[in-house]
């Protein structure tokens, strides 16, 4: 008997022949049979396609399999499109490319052989863009039809116009109506729709298709032009005032009318829509607009609604009346008012209660403003702060927060103004006495603990220590007690060669080292020396209930001073060590590295604006320029040096304006004053301040224009600033709560 047996050979092995092999068997001849691979299967992937715009691609691969399912990657492949209209198709072998066309639906098929295999390709646009053609920006009768018609371009994604995308046209408020709010594009991409005007002075069409949209807007006047009064905004100071506090109300307000109002015309303000005052503007013209500016208050406490309304009794007849007036709810905190040396007993039997109280002083003083909750049974923390009342009692100045109820804060120096004191019931506490009094209580100083890691000579070692003495005298009060014994800080981190920290720090120490940095002097170098701060005390606030943090910034605890010494010694020769090193020290304090920190530094130069108006944000600082002279400076207060230069700008005061005072990146001039204005810089990062050491400054024509040059010689401080992470440690545990880095980092 004869077997003939098939075996498939290796498809890869081009030019394969049938083999024929003689075999014996059942009695007879017989041959195996080895058959050539032939294209059986083509799948394409992916099988189908969405296009969603002209001349949008796609790529596709065929895979050929033979008869035993096995690869043919080099069998050869041709690529057809059902309908070329729809999409196109390019490429050979196992790769094609489809390219849209038109919308519609069409067939790829890759063809080898005798087989093939299909993907479906649909070219379906959308909308990417809208595009106003014409009837935008018209004036017509309120309530009347436009002139024009409303006519858009629907585009895709390659510009080309969509054909049937659906178009929506939906008018605003008071805007009137449209023809066809819904119209789908005509072979051009075109849409379009009459529009008819609502009571609106200015009125609006949105248009839409997908994401892409646009808007129209038109002008209504009326056959007989009448004005309308719009209440275009109202903001208040606050929404929290105290019971014995005012808020002050801004609104703006328009003509959007085609008439001029009256000659005066009235707004009327009301609390739970009771009438309190009414004002009397005047006249306002098409399109004028004005401010009015109101203050109110005390409210009794509670909840209240505030309300301004223009033109309350109707007497002017306008477009519309509902645009007249705005409102806002206000909740009125319980508070009262507190006299110098007039104790008061308080109590609280409710926990988390929070009771307010403030205090005006009239004379300033030198000395310390002393806030004092003494005697009763429970737990209740203090907070004061001088200013503007903050929005939480954790934002106070002063936190006290002792495991009792006696409290102590001290504000160095007494200024003229508000004090407020928020007394937090942590435990049901009481009766316990609150005071408030100015001086006649000792004050804890300030200490600066300087570390010589590498020192200098002794007549520099000296310079350094008075240099220190000055920032004791300057600073009126010490900073708490940091214990670093629970979570000690490894060597090296805080400055080159800082031992470990594991100690009591009252109230800065600042690591000195003195040695070479880059040869520096008239060798060329342009390093004096670097300092920064390494770590920041934080009071760290948890509310029991929700779980949610505060964390707020205090003073700084460790930092470091390098200085090369071939600098150094020829600046002791020129007489300006004294002004390097105290402006070093400034550093490790904060001045310029902790503002980001504390929410001061605005508009900075770093790391890619430079010429941005970079300026220090805060009241006290800004009044203290203003009193120097700057009170008509016109850029952004106080300006700060805005190079962009890492390690200069954005951490000194700007050099054209403040010339020869102690902080800017240059010491020029015969002497460097520490001016009011860094000393108040300093009490609004959390120091408490001692004015009277202060040094006579002034402003100059040529600072104020920006346009001052230096004088004398010039000792550049540029990369003075180290750039190094700042840990932000738990005053009650020690621990890391969070790292704070240079701005630009």
């Amino acid at each position: 008997m004869n077997k003939v047996a098939k075996i498939s050979r290796n498809s890869g092995l081009a030019g394969s022949v049938l083999l024929l092999v003689a075999m014996a068997g059942c009695g007879g001849d017989g041959e195996t049979q080895v058959e050539e691979p032939v294209p059986t299967t083509v799948q394409i992937t992916p099988g189908s396609a969405m296009l969603e715009f002209i001349d949008a691609t796609q790529g596709f691969t065929a895979v050929v399999r033979d008869q035993d399912g096995k690869a043919m990657p080099n069998a050869a492949v041709s690529w057809s499109s059902s309908d070329a209209s729809v999409f196109t198709v390019s490429g050979s072998g196992s790769t094609a490319t489809v390219t849209a066309a038109a919308n519609g639906t069409g067939t790829l098929t890759a063809t080898s052989g005798q087989a093939s295999g299909t993907a479906s390709v649909e070219v379906e646009q959308r909308a990417a863009r809208i595009v106003i053609v014409s009837g935008d920006g018209q004036e017509g009768l309120r309530e009347e039809p436009l002139s024009e018609p409303l006519v858009v371009r629907a585009e895709d994604q390659g510009s080309t116009a969509a054909a049937g995308v659906e178009v929506t046209f939906t008018p605003g408020s008071e805007s009137g109506s449209v023809s066809e709010g819904s119209v789908t594009t005509d072979a051009d991409g075109m849409a379009t729709t009459e529009w008819t005007l609502g009571t609106a002075r200015t009125q609006s069409v949105s248009v839409a298709s997908g994401s892409a949209t646009a808007e129209f807007t038109a002008r209504a006047v009326s056959e007989n032009p009448i004005p309308d009064l719009e209440l275009t905004s109202m903001t208040l100071s606050r929404d929290d005032p105290g019971a014995i506090e005012t808020i002050d109300i801004v609104a703006e307000i328009t003509n959007i009318g085609d008439a001029a109002t009256p000659a005066t015309f009235p707004a009327r303000l009301s609390l739970d829509g009771t009438a309190l005052d009414t004002h009397e503007l005047t006249q306002l013209e098409p399109d004028g607009s004005t401010t009015l500016e109101i203050t109110a208050g005390p409210f009794d406490a509670g909840t209240h609604t505030i309300q301004l309304t223009l033109d309350p009794d109707g007497d002017v007849d306008e477009w519309q009346e509902d645009n007249n007036a705005s409102s806002q709810s206000i909740r009125v905190q319980n508070q009262q008012a507190l006299g110098l040396d007039s104790p008061v007993t308080v109590s609280s039997s409710t926990v988390n209660e929070v009771l307010l109280f403030r205090v005006y002083i009239t004379e300033p003083s030198d000395e310390a403003l002393n806030v004092e909750l003494s005697g009763g049974s429970g737990d209740a923390d203090m907070f004061v702060h001088y200013g503007e009342r903050p929005n939480h009692h954790y934002r106070y100045r002063c936190l006290s927060g002792n495991a009792a109820s006696d409290e102590f804060c001290q504000l160095v120096p007494t200024r003229v103004g508000f004090y407020h004191i928020a007394v937090h019931a942590y435990t049901a506490f009481g009766p316990s006495t609150l005071e408030v009094t100015v001086g006649g209580k000792d004050i804890e100083t300030y200490d600066v603990d300087l570390v010589f890691l590498d020192e200098g000579t002794s007549s520099q070692n000296n310079i350094m220590r008075q240099a220190a003495e000055r920032w004791e005298a300057v600073i009126g009060q010490g900073a708490d007690d940091f214990d670093y014994s629970g979570n000690p800080a490894p060597a090296g981190n805080c400055g080159p060669g800082s031992p470990i920290a594991n100690d009591v720090v009252d109230d800065i120490r600042i690591y000195v080292t003195i040695d070479s940095i880059d040869g520096g002097g008239d060798s060329g170098g342009n390093i004096l020396g670097q300092a920064g701060p390494c770590s920041l005390r934080l009071v760290v606030f948890e509310d029991p209930a929700s779980g949610q943090r505060d964390t707020i910034n205090r003073q700084v605890i460790r930092g470091f001073i390098r200085l090369d010494e071939h600098d150094v010694s020829l600046m002791e020769s020129r007489g300006v060590l004294p002004s390097v090193v105290t402006h070093e020290l400034a550093h490790v304090l904060g001045f310029g590295t902790v503002w980001p920190a504390h929410d001061r530094l605005r508009n900075p130069s770093i790391p890619d604006k430079p010429n941005a108006d970079t300026h220090f944000d805060g009241p006290l600082t800004i009044a203290a320029f203003d009193g120097a002279g700057g009170a008509g400076y016109g850029g952004g207060k106080v300006p700060v040096e805005n190079s962009g230069v890492r390690g200069s700008a954005d951490g000194h005061w700007r050099q054209s304006v403040f010339q020869d005072e102690m902080m800017t990146p240059f010491l020029t001039g015969g002497t460097q004053p520490m001016s009011a204005i860094t000393l108040e810089s300093l009490y609004e990062i959390g120091y408490e301040i001692n004015l009277s050491e202060a040094e006579s400054f002034g402003l100059s024509r040529a600072g104020l224009a920006g346009m001052a040059m230096p004088r004398g010689p010039v000792i550049y401080l540029g990369n003075d600033i180290a750039r190094i992470p700042m840990m932000g440690l738990d005053q009650k545990t020690g621990r890391v709560v969070k790292v704070i880095y240079p701005e630009g980092w």
